[in-house]
């Protein structure tokens, strides 16, 4: 790597590794692991304060009292009130102990100022901390200021304090693109004979991969890790392996993390994208013997584990991923979910689904959702369909019920039971008659179900709870207008919904509509051109449409019907207003249509 460090591209991508995603509803809320962002290390933390006699010292100085008058506002009125009391102690003091407390309250306060000056303190009473350095650093990179974090580094470096704080810090933060656009420019701007310090020209690898430089980035960890008195920490290995696979090097990214494990036996940073490099290079088996031999610790052997599952079902190896749940360890400290979720995952893609609906009746907690969704669709694959209501009414907590419920409709909709999911809802109501959201869910599918007079009674029941809601004025006023030649009682529903929400366009499209009912077509044109503009949805193109086309704008209607053909071909409304007015449009856009 050159000495004088050139900055990289301020656009940062997401990580080059990035995982796939298994089903519909499968695996995006587990905890994924992935090597090169990830970190132990917790931001604006200090280590343990020091056993160190303050008390004493201050007794020695009579200064016992102002002492303990900040402890009792610390206990009593918290960090943010307690920090100038101790501010203003230490400062006077110079007790490094002391200085470390105060520093401590700043951190749990979370006020960036008070850290700054607990560190500037810090810093100034000893010069040499490390730890102090840090939390500057954190402060400062947060508020964007590049020229201060390069002197900072710079006092750093010429007080011998190692900066093996910096590569950590862009570790935790490398989707923040402000931050890690500051680390670069402060970074940049450093004396040329400071950059060869190690950790700014790992951060400075690091950068290159984030920056898709991978060429550049192999180059730099490569130099640095053929030297000598280099810290080869996981970090380089990582950077190296990531800019490898990045070219499609797989076999060299193995390679180097194979090394990495070397060194570092235990480090589950290095294991994890090992592991998950051999299954995608086609090396399953190798990927679940490297893991049967890892001598982990329960909680990382189960995280690796359970990543190692994932990536298995990801690329169709569902035996495996059985065999390494079987490999886990039997005290599974609150995980039993995420291994029963893959198992039963697994025992589907080996085509047996009642055992994986088994399996997976039993997960629990977080992934609970996840699971009753899944469930349903195995339930539909088999055309079971039947079952599934009582399946989600059974599994779901009342606190889950409305979301859990919408999710499952959402579902039965799609697959063409509209039935199915007014029979869960209107049991889910049953269950929980107060749930608005299951209610309002509930209007809107009988409508569709052609029973409008149920709608009505609901939206009305909604109004008498909430009489200024502007969404249940208008689905009240719509229905009416489309179901009932009541359309000045229609309308005032539609118009106080419209005053409350000017700019929602399935308010104005209502009110447009309206306007032509009643025969009031320049007042309809110009709301539905309104709602048009806002919002170019399918059923809107048909009012508007029929609108411009009942004033004789029939090339505007036909303009307005072609764009919405472009974007919704099936939309029912649209097809029928298309064939009531203008039929040959449908026959001329099947006919540009390619065969």
């Amino acid at each position: 790597m050159p000495v004088v460090l050139g900055p990289v591209h301020k656009k940062y991508p997401q990580k080059p590794i990035t995982k796939g995603i298994l089903l519909f509803f499968t695996l995006l809320s587990l905890p994924l692991l992935n090597a090169c962002s990830q970190n132990t290390t917790q931001q604006n933390t200090l280590p343990p304060s020091k056993e160190t006699p303050i008390t004493e010292s201050f007794a020695n100085k009579g200064k016992i009292e102002e002492l303990l008058n900040a402890e009792f506002t610390l206990q009593r009125e918290g960090p943010n009130k307690a920090f100038e009391a101790f501010y203003e102690l230490a400062s006077k003091s110079g007790n490094i102990a002391l200085i470390e407390r105060l520093t401590h309250i700043a951190v749990v306060s979370q006020n960036r100022l008070y850290i700054e000056r607990s560190a500037n303190l810090w810093l100034s009473v000893d010069p040499t901390s490390e730890a102090a350095y840090s939390l500057k650093l954190q402060v400062l990179i947060k508020d964007n200021r590049a020229e201060e974090v390069t002197t900072l580094l710079i006092n750093a470096m010429r007080h011998k304090v190692s900066l093996r704080f910096l590569p950590i810090y862009l570790e935790d933060n490398v989707r923040d693109n402000d931050q890690v656009n500051t680390i670069e420019t402060a970074i940049y701007a450093l004396p040329p004979e400071l950059k060869n310090n190690q950790y700014i020209q790992v951060s400075y690898a690091h950068l290159l991969l984030l920056s898709g430089k991978y060429q550049l980035a192999i180059n730099a960890s490569e130099k640095l890790l053929a030297q000598k008195n280099t810290d080869k920490n996981e970090a380089l290995y990582l950077i190296l392996a990531f800019s490898q696979k990045s070219l499609g090097l797989l076999d060299d990214a193995i390679k180097t993390l194979q090394t990495a494990s070397q060194y570092f036996p235990k480090n589950t940073r290095t294991i994890t994208p090992l592991i998950d490099f051999l299954v995608e290079n086609e090396q399953p088996k190798a990927a679940t013997e490297f893991f049967q031999k890892t001598d982990l610790e329960t909680p990382e052997k189960l995280q690796v584990g359970i990543n190692l599952m994932r990536t298995l079902l990801e690329h169709n190896q569902p035996g495996l991923a059985l065999a390494t749940a079987n490999d886990l360890p039997e005290k599974q400290l609150g995980l039993s979910n995420q291994v029963q979720y893959l198992t039963a995952i697994a025992l589907a893609q080996l085509d047996k689904k009642a055992q994986a609906v088994k399996v997976m009746e039993k997960v629990d907690g977080a992934l609970r959702t996840n699971a009753t969704n899944q469930i349903a669709l195995w339930l539909y694959d088999d055309n079971k369909e039947n079952d599934i209501n009582n399946m989600v009414l059974r599994r779901t907590t009342r606190e889950n019920m409305p979301e859990q419920v919408a999710a499952i409709s959402r579902l039965h909709e799609e697959k063409g039971h509209t039935d199915l999911s007014f029979e869960l809802i209107n049991n889910a109501l049953i269950a929980l008659p107060e749930s608005d959201a299951l209610r309002y869910h509930k209007a809107l599918l009988a409508d569709t179900l052609g029973n409008w007079k149920i709608t009505e009674k609901e939206l009305t029941t909604l109004l008498q709870k909430d009489p200024d809601n502007p969404q249940y004025l208008n689905a009240l006023g719509y229905t009416l207008l489309t179901r009932t030649k009541r359309i000045d009682e229609a309308m005032r529903y539609i118009e106080s919904a419209y005053e409350k929400a000017d700019n929602d366009p399935a308010i104005i499209d209502s009110l447009g509509w309206g306007f032509f009912l009643k025969g009031e077509f320049e007042q309809s044109s110009y709301y539905l051109k309104k709602a048009w503009s806002i919002l170019p949805d399918a059923e809107i193109a048909a009012h508007y449409g029929e609108s411009l086309w009942k004033q004789r704008h029939y090339k505007e209607a036909i303009a307005v019907w072609e764009a919405a053909l472009e974007t919704s071909p099936d939309t029912p409304l649209l097809l029928d207003t298309i064939k009531r007015l203008s039929p040959s449009l449908l026959e001329e856009q099947k006919q540009d249509k390619p065969s």
